[in-house]
């Protein structure tokens, strides 16, 4: 592997979102120290793709006071060992970071070693203080007593998420895991295993939660909020409602069952991965959550396992129980005060149609090529449905977020696909052999939202992240492809939108309208 991997490059390229442009962001691992925040997350080797390169994986930090002006470590916290007998040769997967009895800190994180089939082991180093200056590298397979190992297969044993359980004294351990019996696609788990010092651990008799629905949950969380609840957040792979969900229950030991908001207990969708929150500084009503958004490689069709970290969110609980995720106030306030407004977008805006659906795009002049944040408020609306278009070519075809009445005063939002691919025959009947992705035409679908406080778009490049009445959205959109034959022919020269309106029959009033660009919302500081 050391023959295909280039030189690190250096950190002056990166950015909040990935730690250098050849290098992606992936699974974070966030931890509340003193009013600070120590975001580490796993980094991938530079320019590498595929396993078992890309998932060489070490720990990076970034650190912040506010949540939104970041400063990154000039090495990586955690780094896969050297030797081929080190248990994490493979890749320093992930786990958690925790404060220890000491008061120092501890981190817990998966080890990969493919020479000894794959095997996954949880790793345990420590800093000798509270900022985690320093960690020894490979960390120490930890003690484990009790024989629930026996339940769980040989291979899936990964994604330690640790925290020190008051009522109890002492540590709990959650590990994403798999059944070694029972239905083959269905045996995902999360064991609980128990430490009064963070130095030899238990493992409870039965899984904390198998809820036999899925193969295996992925970097697993569990915390309370004020309300008294408790909230079990994973993320899974595969669908149904892949990505990052949570259930709730009134006991940490369960049961944890699925919200009955519209959500199915999604936070977002497929493509916002692997999230993970701490509490958030000053107010122990809310957290923050960070996860991210794949790459992907367009000659080759194929989604990445790491890429950019999504811009904080802020999580809270409704008066239902139920979570709800906002951007951080914070990132919006610097994106206000770091950005210019598009001045050709007016602030209230009626779109209108009679069976048919009409479209308008917006000219934004300089925002063109700039990350543009859009906010808007609904006063009233008869539509079938509305929305924006994004990325359209001239033929209108581009991904739309749709917002769809749905009663009561609620409405399902929908990100689409700019065009479903067709059943074999009229693909061959018309040569329009469009591509099958895993997403869509449906890529995320929220029902049952409420509007009432708007909705905001943030457009990074090709990352979309929406926010709407506590729901949220995340895509990286493909890069814009050249003009087909049959465009050229029917339509000369074809023009590309980023953003635009469309309405189907009906009408729709918006206010508070605002397009603003150049912004941003995180930032590094030297």
């Amino acid at each position: 592997m050391a023959g295909q991997q280039a030189i690190t490059p250096p950190p002056d390229g990166g950015s909040y979102s990935r730690p250098s442009p050849a290098q992606a962001a992936a699974d974070a691992i966030p931890l509340l120290v003193d009013d600070t925040y120590h975001l580490f997350h796993l980094t991938t080797p530079p320019f590498t793709r595929h396993h078992p390169q890309r998932l060489r994986s070490s720990w990076w930090r970034m650190q912040s006071t506010d949540g939104v002006s970041w400063t990154r470590d000039s090495t990586p916290s955690i780094h896969p060992g050297v030797a081929p007998s080190s248990p994490d040769v493979d890749g320093a997967w992930t786990g958690a970071a925790v404060l220890g009895p000491e008061g120092n800190m501890h981190v817990f994180y998966t080890g990969y070693n493919l020479s000894q089939n794959g095997r996954q082991v949880i790793l345990h180093t420590q800093s000798p203080d509270r900022d985690g200056t320093s960690f020894s590298c490979p960390g120490k397979e930890i003690a484990v007593l009790g024989d629930g190992r026996s339940l769980l297969e040989d291979i899936d044993f990964r994604d330690p998420f640790v925290f020190f359980h008051e009522p109890e004294g002492r540590y709990w351990m959650l590990i994403a895991s798999r059944l070694a019996a029972g239905p083959h696609w269905s045996r995902g788990c999360i064991a609980l295993l128990t430490s009064p010092d963070l130095e030899t651990w238990t493992f409870e008799p039965e899984p904390l939660y198998a809820p036999n629905d899925m193969f295996c949950p992925e970097c697993p969380e569990l915390w309370s909020l004020p309300n008294g609840k408790w909230y079990l957040v994973y993320s899974r792979f595969h669908a149904p409602n892949a990505g990052t969900v949570y259930r709730v229950a009134d006991s940490p030991y369960g049961p944890f069952r699925i919200p009955r908001d519209g959500s199915q207990g999604r936070l977002d969708g497929r493509r916002w991965y692997a999230a993970k929150s701490c509490a958030k500084a000053g107010d122990p009503s809310k957290r923050v959550a960070f996860g991210w958004t794949g790459d992907y490689v367009d000659e080759e069709g194929k989604w990445l396992w790491g890429g950019d970290m999504g811009i904080p969110r802020q999580v809270s609980a409704g008066e239902d129980g139920y979570l709800r995720v906002d951007p951080m106030p914070e990132s919006l306030r610097l994106f206000g005060a770091t950005s210019r407004a598009v001045d050709t977008v007016p602030t209230e805006l009626q779109l209108s149609a009679t069976a048919q659906t009409k479209t308008t795009f917006m000219t934004l002049g300089a925002a063109e090529n700039q990350d543009v944040l859009v906010t808007f408020n609904i006063s009233q609306c008869n539509a079938h449905s509305f929305g924006l278009i994004l990325q359209a070519d001239g033929s209108q075809k581009g991904h739309r977020l749709q917002i769809r009445p749905c009663g009561q005063d609620t409405y399902s939002v929908l990100l689409l696909t700019d065009f479903p691919p067709l059943d074999d025959f009229w693909a061959d009947q018309y040569d329009l052999h469009l591509p099958r992705p895993v997403d869509g035409p449906e890529i995320v679908r929220h029902d049952g939202v409420k509007l009432a406080d708007g909705l905001t778009m943030l457009l990074r490049g090709q990352l979309v992240e929406v926010f709407c009445g506590g729901r949220s959205i995340s895509f990286r959109l493909p890069m814009p492809l050249p003009a087909t034959d049959i465009e050229t022919s029917e339509l000369g020269e074809v023009q590309h939108h980023r953003l635009g309106w469309f309405v189907e029959d009906g009408e729709v009033n918006l206010n508070k309208v605002s397009v603003r660009y150049g912004g941003l919302a995180c930032q590094m500081s030297k």
